[in-house]
């Protein structure tokens, strides 16, 4: 119990300071925003302070923000109540996490990593429904991410985690590319569920 009660202080800390912005949305959303229909539901997982979330309330999506800090999910649930936006939040420890099945058109991942949850996600989207997923992969390229090799994707996991599934969108970035588009050791991809 106080191992996890320090975790989750860890990550209330991380958002202590920071403050809600209008920063862009995952890049996986918004080059396929296009795929959106606007409305319906959303999750975002692993919300952080909430970008992705802000991003599909505003274009029409009820959206559920979920994280383990509460300290971030306050802020994003005042900043959503004073904007009249409709986001619900909810603190869920994601390691112990059970989805509720068929239950959003959208969800979105930007920035974790949790390989046992990818069957709860799929279960989690009504069929039909598309999961938007960007994370680390590869190896720790110009300190972007973790160093941790178990928090980043091998090359091509995010294509098998996903291959029960219709790909809409994939891209993954080795070490090489530049450019102001470039994503170094990142893999984005986009899923239908069938």
């Amino acid at each position: 119990m106080q191992e996890k009660a320090g975790k989750q202080q860890r990550w209330n800390q991380r958002y202590s300071d920071k403050v809600i912005s209008e920063k862009p949305p995952a890049y996986v959303l918004s080059c396929n925003q296009y795929l959106l229909t606007n409305k319906g539901t959303a999750l975002d997982l692993a919300c952080g302070l909430g970008v992705n979330a802000l991003f599909l309330a505003k274009t029409g999506y009820q959206v559920t923000a979920i994280d383990y800090a509460a300290a971030a999910l306050k802020k994003l649930s005042d900043y959503a109540s004073e904007n009249d936006l409709s986001i619900k939040t909810q603190c869920v420890d994601l390691e112990l996490a059970k989805l509720e099945n068929n239950s959003y058109d959208v969800v979105v991942v930007s920035y974790y990593l949790q390989r046992n949850l990818f069957h709860e996600i799929f279960k989690s989207l009504k069929p039909g429904g598309l999961l938007f997923y960007q994370t680390f992969s590869g190896d720790c390229i110009e300190g972007n991410g973790p160093e941790n090799p178990v928090f980043r994707l091998q090359q091509g996991e995010l294509l098998s985690l996903c291959a029960e599934h219709s790909i809409l969108y994939y891209r993954e970035d080795g070490g090489c590319c530049t450019g102001q588009d470039c994503f170094n050791g990142e893999a984005m991809i986009v899923a239908k569920r069938e």
